[in-house]
């Protein structure tokens, strides 16, 4: 399949989104609903899931449009204001109104979910939060921003004016929720330097000494800081980026539940399954890929 170019202008006559296709991707799982009365401050007009391909690309011009792009697969390359971030999963990007910005997708797969929100008050609620001069943010909590995007989920259909109040305070709860993660202090670098070792080698088995030694800090050390950062301990971390690898290479339809195991070193295919079941509730084979005899 050839990259397709992509061009579509918008009314206001400044707004441009270019870019490239690949086949049948992007694929957007969106929900449009109706901009109800302007007596409600904010609302969610445009959300759901978006699936993208190596090959896709997307610039916006003097965008018409405010967009939370919350990253649960692969990595984006998201440029704004001249500023290049690459986002992972768990990390969420900022499509502001009035600026050039560009995406694409840096992973053989990736996958983001969107909520596009309008209203009067828009701007002056994220100017007030402090939103409007962020780009990217590295989530704490990953289960408060889920909640959130659920229950805007949960009140799309119900357009009663309760419906439409819960709503708009759902949608700014979760910009006040990303305003206060997106406060807290920057992660130390020699985390940082450990959470890149981790990500270079998830096809690995972990050995903690060296991981100590590539953070430059002691081994107690690192362990804190896990676990103020992120919650959880670096082994424990460990083996989830190394699932939610394997299971981005499945939904990439390019093979099979052998070569997963053996790409990232698991003991055997049984092994891997039964830890994949454990993290996600299913089996791999409930997972879309090339089977391969």
């Amino acid at each position: 399949m050839d990259r397709r170019l992509f061009v579509q202008g918008h009314g206001t006559g400044k707004s441009r989104l270019e870019g490239y296709n690949f086949g049948r991707y992007p694929i957007h799982n969106f929900r449009h609903i109706n901009d109800p009365d302007p007596v409600y401050p904010l609302w969610a007009s445009i959300f759901g899931t978006d699936e993208w391909r190596k090959e896709c690309f997307r610039k916006r011009t003097f965008s018409d449009t405010f967009a939370v792009e919350y990253v649960q697969e692969g990595v984006f390359i998201f440029q704004q204001d001249n500023i290049t971030m690459k986002v992972r999963p768990g990390g969420i990007f900022f499509v502001h109104s009035g600026r050039n910005n560009s995406m694409r997708c840096e992973t053989a797969f990736a996958m983001k979910r969107t909520i596009i929100m309008r209203g009067p008050q828009l701007k002056p609620i994220l100017e007030t939060l402090g939103l409007d001069r962020i780009h990217m943010i590295e989530l704490n909590d990953r289960s408060r921003i889920d909640r959130l995007f659920a229950r805007i989920d949960e009140l799309a259909e119900d357009t009663t004016p309760a419906g439409r109040r819960d709503s708009t305070i759902a949608c700014y709860s979760l910009l006040v929720e990303l305003a206060e993660q997106a406060a807290v202090r920057h992660r130390p670098p020699e985390l940082e330097r450990a959470l890149e070792y981790l990500q270079g080698h998830l096809n690995e088995p972990l050995r903690l000494a060296e991981l100590v030694r590539h953070a430059g800090v002691s081994s107690a050390t690192l362990h804190r800081q896990f676990r103020k950062y992120l919650k959880t301990a670096p082994i424990d971390y460990f083996l989830t980026q190394k699932l939610e690898r394997a299971k981005s290479l499945l939904e990439n339809h390019q093979y099979s539940i052998k070569e997963v195991a053996q790409m990232l070193n698991y003991a055997s295919p049984q092994y891997f399954a039964s830890e994949f079941r454990k993290k996600y509730g299913v089996p791999p084979k409930n997972f879309k890929y090339r089977i391969t005899e």
